[in-house]
């Protein structure tokens, strides 16, 4: 018997629609649905099988952090660890790791099957298609699921009906690349870009409200990764126009002016951005233990089982702080919020502003205590981040520039000296279109931690290069060291610099760009670099 065959008689066994909330919570039942009770004929049906699906995103949580974090750069973890933990670290995962389970993703999908399978979109309650909502939250679940599986395993069997039987396990399944994903998921997506993700409210230790992948999100995900990168561009900014997503200053970390200089005193308002319910965060996975559920990033980060690298610590202790030509200093103050001093160092990081290159021991990741058992999926910071990335690809690394130092208004986009006329289309192309009033207080993400940097002409500029292709490997950069800064340790780490390595090969490069950057943590650099040239090697096995 094949290894996906085992999975999949596996998830036999595992509740697929629910008809009540105590059965929602069994994870482990073994009762099995019945022919006739297939279709979920009412909207509560359909709420309860949501339900059931968002309690299985929960068994990928911690994984999703810890293979997209511990596999990269920012983080290390603890010689004492427990062997899981090791093992990811240092790129050995064996098949049992409770971390990388392929099973609870195959689990999710085939949960997500059965709902899309027997989902009665054309019921209609108080006038609305309730249903229709749902069918496309579930989608775009499925299709981030399956997107996980790809970037962690390389390849993912693709069905798109539930396995309810042996007979059905023992079907062959195509077993896609991520090209290969894309191209199958964009056509289920596309019609349902433009439908709205669901409001079922507050139930028990849930909260739905962030609980859904927008549907253009995901979309621009996989454009991203295909390479189709004005399709990508599109999707990020048309859910930016729908859904008002702006990157406001209210939300920056600043020092405090004291006539004109910088003083020995600031504000931590970036720290209320990773907040839940701040509208800066897009979607989370909500992780209550109530229910038996694991979550062990707190206990993880308690326990300093895992931990900043220097590497990280330097990222943030490195950038001019900039308040005006006279006056600016070292550090990004977005350090404080995403990590902070632990118990034993006994200071604390609200009134203790320190960029003195201090040891990985001393600090705690702060993020995972503002989560409070959240794990957070898409935020706006990244939302702009991959529009930057998407658009720096057209040619375009002025505009991708602009996202980070000045941020994307009228005023910013018609301005000769940040996006030079050769990169604007006539007429301005939708997807560069942010003359609307909801965009008019856009900053640069980079002024959350840093000052005025919009203002900085001397610090933080785009020199002129030799070739445009090399000004856009130089914004690529940037955007790369702006992703370390703005959302270190939340899982995306090491699959972005996947994404840049990959691209960079198609340039004629070879895997040093995250071979390097990864190797740099470990006590042997050379031995890890040598085996992260080796693309195979990127994947569990």
């Amino acid at each position: 018997m094949n290894k996906f065959r085992t999975i999949v008689l596996l998830l036999l066994t595992v509740t697929l629609v629910m008809s009540s909330c105590d059965d929602i919570l069994d994870a482990d039942s073994q009762r099995l649905t019945a022919e006739e009770d297939y279709r979920l004929a009412t909207p509560s049906d359909s709420v309860y099988s949501i339900f059931g699906i968002l309690s299985q995103l929960q068994k990928v949580a911690d994984g999703y952090v810890l293979l997209g974090e511990l596999r990269a750069d920012l983080m290390e973890v603890d010689p004492d660890a427990e062997k899981d933990l090791l093992d990811i670290y240092n790129h050995t995962i064996r098949k049992d790791n409770k971390y990388a389970n392929i099973r609870n993703y195959y689990s999710i999908i085939n949960n997500c099957n059965y709902m899309l399978n027997y989902l009665d979109t054309a019921k209609v309650e108080r006038g609305e298609l309730l249903s229709r909502k749902h069918y496309a939250a579930v989608q775009a679940i499925r299709a981030w699921t399956y997107m996980q599986i790809v970037l962690n395993f390389k390849t993912a069997k693709y069905y798109s009906k539930p396995i309810l039987s042996v007979k059905d396990a023992e079907m062959n399944f195509p077993e896609l690349t991520m090209e290969a994903l894309a191209d199958s998921l964009i056509p289920i997506l596309e019609p349902l870009r433009s439908i709205p993700t669901p409001n079922i409210g507050y139930i028990d230790a849930y909260n739905t409200d962030y609980s859904f992948f927008p549907v253009q999100f995901v979309l621009g995900d996989l454009y991203l990764w295909k390479g189709e990168y004005q399709k990508a561009a599109e999707q990020y900014r048309d859910l930016m126009y729908t859904n008002s997503i702006a990157i406001n200053k209210e939300y920056s970390s600043s020092w405090t002016s004291v006539n004109n200089t910088i003083s020995s005193s600031g504000t931590l308002n970036w720290i209320n951005s990773l907040l839940i319910n701040s509208g800066e965060v897009i979607t989370a996975i909500t992780c209550p233990t109530e229910y038996g559920q694991d979550y062990t990033l707190d206990t993880l980060n308690n326990h300093k089982k895992i931990r900043p690298t220097a590497l990280a610590i330097h990222n943030w202790d490195s950038p001019v702080y900039y308040l005006n030509e006279a006056s600016n200093t070292n550090g990004d103050l977005r350090k404080y919020g995403s990590i902070s001093y632990s118990e034993e160092t006994a200071r604390q990081f609200s009134s203790d502003f320190n960029f003195d290159n201090n040891p990985p021991s001393d600090y705690i990741i702060y993020k995972y205590k503002i989560y409070q058992q959240n794990v957070t999926i898409y935020r706006s910071a990244l939302l702009y981040l991959r529009y930057a990335e998407a658009i720096n690809r057209m040619n375009k690394p002025n505009t991708a520039f602009a996202v980070l130092k000045h941020g994307l208004n009228s005023t910013t986009m018609f301005n000769a000296s940040v996006v030079p006329a050769s990169e604007r289309d006539v007429p301005l192309a939708e997807y560069m279109n942010f003359a609307d009033m909801r965009f008019q207080n856009n900053v640069g993400i980079r002024m959350r931690g840093l000052g005025n940097m919009d203002k900085d002409t001397t610090f933080y500029r785009l020199p002129k290069q030799a070739t445009l292709l090399d000004s856009v490997r130089m914004v690529e950069d940037l955007i790369q060291q702006e992703l370390a800064l703005e959302t270190a340790f939340e899982g995306n780490r090491y699959h972005d610099l996947m994404r840049i390595t990959l691209r960079r090969m198609k340039d004629g490069d070879d895997a040093s760009y995250l071979a390097e950057k990864v190797a740099a943590k470990y006590n042997d650099p050379a031995r890890m670099k040598n085996f992260l040239m080796n693309p195979d090697n990127w994947y569990i096995k």
